[in-house]
Formats: structure tokens, C-alpha cells, sequence
């Protein structure tokens, strides 16, 4: 989105960072992403899931708080089988999903919402950029992460994480960032095995990496804080 700075390394790949952001009421929420965008994230990721008592409402709310912000937004509900605080349905948080889009810059829609995936994307691709996220079990093959990718054409980026199961996963994850090139991507290993692919993964075509405000706040296993990702994005200029 050419209103907000494009911060790119030495050797001309984006190193942007994006600060996940949770709050158990908005209010919370909307000074974690404050504080992200002056912590230096490019970008803010609003775990919606994390709110109590979750409803459209709340969503609206929380992006209304937010609407100032400098950097771009990406909402996001996440079900408690993916590290996320969400524990209905999926109409339901398809229905969330698509309230988001009204308002964010990106909303991240989960392959897992199965049957109900079509409606949504088709929806929600018309009001925002759409993150298409997918957690599979295991490390996919290149096959694999193509067939995702050209199954569901339109999405502004797609996202695959998956867990790092030993330290070859995560050159394995990089190497299918790398292959995926000409698609808008962020590709990498979750998990403490995982930090490396996380770190490296701008360096072979991710959009971003997720962070945590600072140690303690993480809202998936493997993340790095925004200060260490910004020292290291330092080094790496």
C-alpha cells in the first residue's frame, strides 16, 4: 500500500515486521498497536480472539480505535486449536472476519474455515487485502504449497506456517519461500525450533514477520520480540 513506508534491505528484499497485538478488552487492544507502531512495526496484527466476550460490536470498536494508526492493520480470529483465544464456529467467525473487513487493511482468512471458505474469501476479497493462512501439520512440499496457492486465486498474500520438527525443517521452509517466488508470501516454521525460518523469511520473499511487542507477549510459539527483529534487520542491511 504505497501510503505507508517500504522498508527494504541492502539487497532490495523487504524486511517488514508485524507486531501481533492482543487485549482482553479494546481499549487494551488498541494501546497494544499503538505501542506497536512506536516500538517501530511496519505493520499490526489485532488478535481479535483475545478479546472477552467477542462480538461484531467489539470489532468495530476496536478498528474504530485504531483508525489512526500509521501502519497498516491485519484482523484476525484465531481458534484456540491455532494458538488463537476463539471458541466458536466457524459461520461465526467467518461472520467476525468479514465485519473486520469493512474497516482493516487486511483481514487473515483461515483455510481451516473448510466449506465456508469460498463465501468468505469471495466476500471479504471485495472489502480488503486478504491474508490466506494455512497451518498444515508437517512441512509442505512445493507441490503442495502451489496447489494451495492456485486453488484460491485473488488473495493479496498467502500465508503457510508450519511446525519446525528439527533445524532442516526451517531451510526447508525457506527453500519453499524462495520456489513460491511471483506470489505475494510469508512462509515459515512455528515452534522454538522454528525462529530461524521466521527471521530469515524475509530475506527469501516473506511480506513480514509476525513479533511480539516484547518478551512475554508472544502469540505464538518461536516469536521474536520487535526490538531484537529490528537489530537484526539492522544487521542485515
Amino acid at each position: 500500500m504505497s501510503m505507508f513506508e517500504d522498508r527494504r534491505g541492502g539487497g532490495g528484499y523487504r524486511y517488514r515486521i508485524c507486531a501481533s497485538v492482543t487485549g482482553t478488552n479494546e481499549s487494551e487492544m488498541a494501546r497494544a498497536a499503538i505501542e506497536g507502531e512506536e516500538l517501530g512495526a511496519d505493520l499490526v496484527e489485532l488478535r481479535l480472539d483475545t478479546l472477552e466476550g467477542l462480538d461484531a460490536e467489539k470489532v468495530r470498536e476496536v478498528l474504530r480505535m485504531t483508525s489512526s494508526l500509521g501502519i497498516p492493520r491485519i484482523a484476525t480470529v484465531m481458534p484456540r486449536s491455532l494458538f488463537g483465544g476463539f471458541t466458536g464456529g466457524p459461520a461465526e467467525r467467518g461472520r467476525l472476519i468479514l465485519e473486520a473487513a469493512d474497516q482493516a487493511e487486511y483481514v487473515d482468512v483461515g483455510a481451516e474455515l473448510g466449506t465456508l471458505l469460498p463465501e468468505v474469501l469471495g466476500r471479504a476479497t471485495k472489502k480488503a487485502e486478504v491474508v490466506l493462512s494455512w497451518h498444515p501439520e508437517r512441512v509442505l512440499t512445493l507441490a503442495e504449497a502451489k496447489k494451495f496457492v492456485e486453488a484460491w486465486p485473488g488473495c493479496s498474500v498467502y500465508k503457510v506456517a508450519m511446525p519446525a520438527k528439527n533445524a532442516e525443517d526451517n531451510i526447508r521452509a525457506l527453500e519453499l519461500s524462495l520456489a513460491l517466488g511471483g506470489v505475494r508470501r510469508i512462509v515459515f516454521c512455528h515452534g522454538r525450533g522454528g525462529k530461524a525460518s521466521r527471521i530469515l523469511s524475509p530475506l527469501f520473499g516473506a511480506e513480514w514477520v509476525y513479533a511480539s511487542l516484547r518478551a512475554g507477549r508472544e502469540t505464538a510459539p518461536g516469536q521474536l520480540g520487535i526490538a531484537d527483529l529490528r537489530k537484526i534487520r539492522e544487521a542485515l542491511a
